[in-house]
């Protein structure tokens, strides 16, 4: 391989390694900075024309040699964030190697035993280039869903309901969709899939959603002092339009955000229908609850 292929090969995975580095750090780079760092990563590999500095190419020459790359590519100002770049950029360069490797191994490259060793050829600039290309679209997929579950992680929470010697733990969600409130307070509204507070309601309204009845129609059987802490709140979406049970627990707690917030004035609103398609949300916030702290809105 001639000099400037070398250089010119080093140069476009080294880029791609310092830029796969910046997305795992969500550091930003200018184009420049980046196209130095890899340039100057290129002329490291031109080292091996010089047998006299063999000791770069050893554990510790590289480790070093790593280290002044991310530095002079990123100019962190913190040590801690040099050490979080230096991390990354080993990621980057373990991951980028096993892709093209597997990539490498998996197809028709062939292999021979000599002597009890096994030779492999090396993986020729277009395999380099495939790899290099598949391990940034594997890490660029797999970053968008862990960073939109993370974004998702803030906004669940955990309500706990107490009424007497019954207690369910709900799994919720800060849904910026949700805008009901109750028709004369106007304080938010918590909506709770059936199925998680069934034990929570009378047996009357229990048939009512089990035979998938109205269950407005059943408050009308409750007693005197049960009906007081149930009620009716209208809702209108895109696609259709009704009533929902609503009811006040005597107890509970919203726990998240490393605070806990006291609910037991607001009332949940009761759905017959899941949440979410993979039935791991409980109930819903309004996204009011959070501000919520025990008085009036």
């Amino acid at each position: 391989m001639y000099v400037e292929d070398l250089f010119a090969l080093n140069f476009l995975m080294n880029t791609l390694l310092f830029y796969i580095t910046s997305l795992l750090t969500s550091r930003m780079i200018t184009r420049s900075r980046l196209f130095m760092g890899g340039a100057v990563a290129a002329l490291y590999s031109l080292i091996i024309f010089f047998p006299g500095v063999h000791l770069l190419y050893t554990w510790l020459g590289k480790l070093i040699v790593s280290f002044f790359l991310v530095w002079f590519t990123f100019r962190p100002s913190r040590s801690v964030e040099m050490l979080r770049l230096y991390g990354a950029f080993f990621l980057s360069s373990f991951f980028l190697a096993g892709t093209i490797f597997a990539l490498h191994f998996f197809g028709s490259t062939p292999a021979v035993v000599r002597g009890g060793v096994f030779y492999l050829e090396p993986p020729q600039p277009g395999m380099l280039f495939v790899g290099g290309l598949a391990a940034f679209l594997l890490i660029s997929v797999v970053w968008h869903f862990s960073e939109k579950q993370r974004r998702r992680s803030k906004l669940r929470y955990q309500v706990v309901i107490n009424d007497g010697d019954k207690e369910v733990i709900l799994r919720a969600f800060v849904d910026t969709g949700n805008n009901l409130r109750e028709p004369v307070t106007g304080k938010p509204l918590i909506i709770v899939c059936y199925d998680a507070v069934r034990e929570m309601l009378p047996k009357v309204l229990q048939e009512a959603f089990d035979r998938d009845e109205n269950p407005v129609e059943a408050l009308l059987l409750l007693d005197s002092a049960t009906a007081d802490r149930f009620g009716i709140a209208s809702y209108r979406s895109l696609e259709t339009a009704g009533m929902l049970i609503t009811f006040r627990p005597n107890n509970a707690y919203l726990y998240g955000d490393n605070c806990v917030r006291d609910l037991k004035q607001l009332r949940f609103a009761i759905t017959g229908k899941t949440l979410s398609l993979d039935c791991d949300v409980d109930a819903l916030l309004h996204p009011g609850v959070l501000d919520f702290i025990g008085g009036d809105l």
